[in-house]
């Protein structure tokens, strides 16, 4: 609902690229805070009696918080559903940004306004912003539903009190007795170059007994390719993340399956998942993203191996606009994931056509494409196989000079033979500012950038020469 009322807009920790939130199904972090009437709470304490908890993260100065707090919607779920209704519920806000006082909550400084006259639940201030840091957050406000078996989700600014009660409705119920579950998968899910997967599941136990031992069993397709004999100790919520056998490239369906002797429930003793081979590319990739009506929510990334960022794209502003960014990547294996902090993936709403966002390799390839409603993220993972290697095209390396620059800047190349040479410019928004193709003859060239007309900020600076391609970074400083 968020997308119809613009008392449902977010505010941003700070300009420029978000960062994303806990993944749904995330064990939440514990904590223990004291709210503003000087009662001490503990996270766990209040999921181990079996009640989910609403965590509202706001800053006293934002006004998307300040006008969902006066839509009252969260103090009526208090009410139906809070320790004074039929207690299915524990809400909490906090207020997660460090720089601000508790006094602030009061009023005064640079808050809006006196906020204990909206909210007349659980109330605090986080002086040093451990919870905010905790729970990954990437704007005001922020609100989590966290179930008693410790998972987190961010459920948003919800426009009703019927629409809370579904989402803590279906937050897992404990069984009395025995009964352990697999909650979640947090393995790789793409075997690149050939490698073999080691997949890492999470078992819990979703009862009220505790128990001592279970086995783990991997199926592909229907049979047992592998077993786990788990020991240790887990009480009731408790987690423990096993790492299991290792899985061949070329695995697709795989499902894990905990048995338990006096298991209660069979419901939850499975989970299946797609693993895949990473896509073969091409180095130079091209990342086209046309985003929906609110383009802020979105970023992407492409990590290596080693877990790296080596490419990235957010702070987007432009709402049904297309940006471009051109990439020259190394050998190796690489993870491409696209998140929207709203849920909502590239959906338009009704109000505009669908974002989209598609790579595409040098051979034309694609390699990852995405649109409508993907909820939270999505990703997919290709590897470099080849096109790697301008310097076969260059007699030696390429420069660009002076660097940092002001009002003006030359590429400075030496071609191993006559060739044609593309030129682009992007900002760090993607957008290009500049283009240029021309044949040049073999030997050294020297070629002129207008960067008189460019504003300061960091460019990348796309130089294709014969289908190979190098990415520079220029920075321009008036």
């Amino acid at each position: 609902m968020k997308k119809l009322f613009n008392f449902l807009a977010v505010a941003l920790l700070a300009s420029g690229t978000a960062f994303a939130q806990l993944p749904a199904g995330s064990t939440a972090p514990d904590f223990t805070i004291t709210d503003i009437d000087g009662t001490t709470h503990n996270l766990y304490d209040i999921l181990d009696q079996g009640t989910p908890v609403v965590l509202d993260l706001f800053a006293v100065w934002c006004g998307p918080c300040w006008s969902y707090a006066e839509s009252g919607i969260m103090e009526d779920v208090n009410a139906l559903y809070g320790p004074e209704g039929t207690n299915e519920v524990f809400m909490m806000a906090v207020e997660a940004d460090a720089s601000t006082p508790e006094s602030s909550l009061m009023g005064g400084g640079n808050s809006i306004g006196d906020w204990t006259s909206l909210i007349d639940y659980a109330l605090a201030d986080d002086p040093e912003g451990a919870i905010a840091d905790g729970y990954a957050l990437a704007y005001y406000p922020t609100i989590y539903l966290i179930c008693p078996d410790r998972t987190v989700t961010e459920i948003g600014q919800l426009s009703s009190t019927d629409a809370y009660y579904a989402e803590i409705s279906a937050c897992p119920v404990v069984i009395e007795g025995l009964n352990a579950s697999v909650s979640s998968y947090d393995g790789e899910l793409v075997a690149c170059g050939g490698e073999k997967i080691e997949p890492i599941v999470t078992i819990q136990n979703v009862g009220t007994e505790s128990f001592t031992a279970c086995t783990i069993n991997t199926l592909v397709g229907g049979q047992v390719v592998a077993t786990y004999e788990w020991t240790g100790s887990l009480e009731t919520f408790g987690t423990e993340q096993v790492t299991l056998a290792e899985l061949s490239a070329g695995i697709t369906d795989v499902t894990f399956e905990v048995v338990l002797a006096g298991d209660l429930n069979s419901d939850d003793d499975n989970l299946s998942v797609t693993l895949s081979s990473a896509i073969e590319a091409h180095a130079s990739i091209q990342v086209e993203l046309m985003t929906d009506g609110y383009p802020e929510e979105v970023n992407w990334t492409i990590t290596d191996a080693n877990g790296s960022v080596v490419a990235n794209g957010g702070g987007f502003t432009g709402a049904t606009t297309s940006y471009t960014q051109e990439l020259s990547l190394a050998e190796g294996c690489y993870t491409f994931e696209i998140t929207d902090d709203y849920g909502d993936g590239l959906y338009g709403w009704g109000q505009v056509e669908d974002g989209f966002i598609e790579l595409v390799d040098g051979n034309g390839t694609q390699i990852f494409f995405a649109t409508g409603d993907f909820g939270d993220a999505a990703s997919g993972g290709f590897e470099v196989t080849h096109g790697v290697g301008i310097e076969e095209v260059l007699a030696n390396e390429l420069a660009i000079f002076p660097n940092p620059a002001s009002s003006h800047a030359s590429i400075a190349l030496n071609l191993v033979e006559a060739n044609a040479v593309s030129i682009e410019i992007v900002n760090t928004l993607g957008q290009k500012v500049f283009a240029s193709v021309a044949n040049y003859a073999a030997g050294a060239t020297t070629i002129a950038l207008p960067v008189e007309n460019f504003t300061t900020g960091l460019y990348y600076v796309n130089i294709r020469i014969a289908n190979e391609l190098t990415t520079e970074k220029l920075n321009i400083i008036k």
